[in-house]
């Protein structure tokens, strides 16, 4: 059982995962800023304080929200945030490596998530893909407006309009890769989030030494890709469907490498700080630099930019 001390000491934690989890469900273009970081508490305290602290943590948590929005949105936080923060955790406590980490806890997140969803839109008239192919109409109609205030000819929106109406239920049935994709990037953004606050606090006494600027994929992923990209050709079978999903995840991998290129020559070039935020909120709004990294992630597996596999041949030789 847990005592008084260690209860007062949950209250923030919880109030503020609470209030995180409140705003994005209440104002859901919070999501993509806010949510994003909200496992980091439950994460931070399951590691500090132990198991026992941290479940307790979260069942806090979850029982708040289903006393106040209902079941489902309570077991979308427990796909969403328990699982990926404790997956994490203990990955983490087992000392793996920071991608076995991101990937493991990515990946049970997404799974849970996904069944969830289609639990939730089981007794419903409409599908799972409809309702993703709904939300893609809806954002393309905002953007349809964004286009016309620009000025653009109504020949060239009419065009736009017939692709999107005949592609959008093909790009609905990549909602997989796009749980999947959304729940890597909230992985590695928690997975570092922690470990720097965790090594301002206590140094090297949990996390594996490792740097982001480090990361090589196996080869053979690469293999993925190819087969991925080559089922695309079949894009109206179930295999091209599943091969949607695989390609669209495997380039967000590709991606992660590509930053970690980007990482090493930051450090390489001693750029200062502050300019990484810059150079990364570049990167951002420009996806022409965003798919230069993926190549560059892809092509490492030849070039080796970073000369890290030479440097382990060598040492082998040794």
């Amino acid at each position: 059982m847990l005592d008084n001390s260690q209860l007062k000491e949950l209250l923030l934690p919880a109030a503020l995962v609470f209030g995180v989890t409140l705003a994005v469900l209440i104002f859901p273009p919070m999501a993509a800023l806010v949510g994003m970081v909200a496992p980091a508490p439950l994460l931070f305290v399951y590691l500090q304080r132990g198991q026992v602290v941290g479940l307790v943590l979260m069942g806090l948590v979850f029982a708040v929200l289903f006393a106040t929005l209902g079941a489902g949105q309570a077991l979308l936080f427990v796909a969403e945030y328990v699982v990926m923060a404790t997956i994490m955790a203990e990955t983490i406590k087992a000392q793996l490596t920071m991608d076995k980490c991101i990937f493991l806890s990515a990946l049970g997140s997404m799974t849970l998530a996904t069944f969830l969803m289609f639990v939730l839109f089981a007794d419903r008239e409409n599908s799972l893909t409809d309702f993703f192919q709904a939300q893609i109409m809806q954002h393309f109609d905002q953007s349809m407006e964004t286009f016309k205030s620009m000025g653009e000819k109504q020949v060239d929106l009419d065009a736009m309009k017939e692709f999107f109406e005949q592609s959008s239920r093909t790009f609905a049935s990549a909602y997989p890769a796009f749980i999947m994709v959304g729940s890597l990037i909230t992985a590695t953004v928690n997975y570092f989030l922690v470990r720097m606050v965790w090594m301002k606090f206590y140094g090297d006494t949990l996390f594996r030494k490792e740097k982001l600027s480090e990361l090589v994929l196996p080869d053979f992923l690469i293999w993925g890709l190819i087969l991925s990209a080559g089922s695309l050709f079949f894009i109206e079978t179930p295999v091209g469907m599943v091969g949607m999903n695989l390609f669209a995840m495997a380039m967000l991998v590709y991606l992660f490498q590509g930053l970690a290129i980007l990482v090493h020559i930051l450090e390489s070039k001693g750029v200062p700080k502050f300019l990484w935020g810059l150079v990364f909120f570049i990167i951002i709004i420009q996806p022409i630099l965003m798919g230069l990294l993926i190549g560059l992630g892809i092509f490492d597996i030849w070039v080796d930019f970073r000369k890290i596999k030479q440097k382990q041949t060598e040492h082998l030789e040794q």
